[in-house]
């Protein structure tokens, strides 16, 4: 399963590959782009610890049936224009601060 999700400085693509899932969020104006699920704004959605040791991998490999929730749980939520204009807000400041080098060939 994949889908994108247009934002307006951002669009996200989500994917749920059986036991893999991940968010890609590309910035529109320089194409950088950066897997965001060890973003704390979207851990915390997933009810999942900072702590834990998910958080510091960019994709996750995860059961089959999880990764079908996880897919469902952020279309949801990126959906959500309220949520996704705020989520946009925490990719600038990790932006401002480097943390995004490579660029998306389109």
């Amino acid at each position: 399963m994949e889908t994108i999700i247009e934002g307006q400085n951002y669009n996200f693509y989500v994917a749920a590959d059986g036991a893999e899932f991940y968010i890609e969020a590309i910035h529109l104006a320089s194409l950088k782009f950066s897997f965001i699920n060890n973003n704390n704004a979207v851990l915390s959605e997933f009810n999942i610890n900072i702590d834990d040791k998910k958080n510091s991998e960019s994709q996750w490999f995860i059961t089959a049936r999880q990764s079908k929730l996880f897919f469902k749980k952020a279309v949801n939520f990126l959906s959500d224009k309220i949520y996704r204009d705020y989520l946009e807000r925490k990719l600038d400041e990790d932006r401002e601060y480097g943390e995004w080098e490579n660029r998306k060939i389109i």
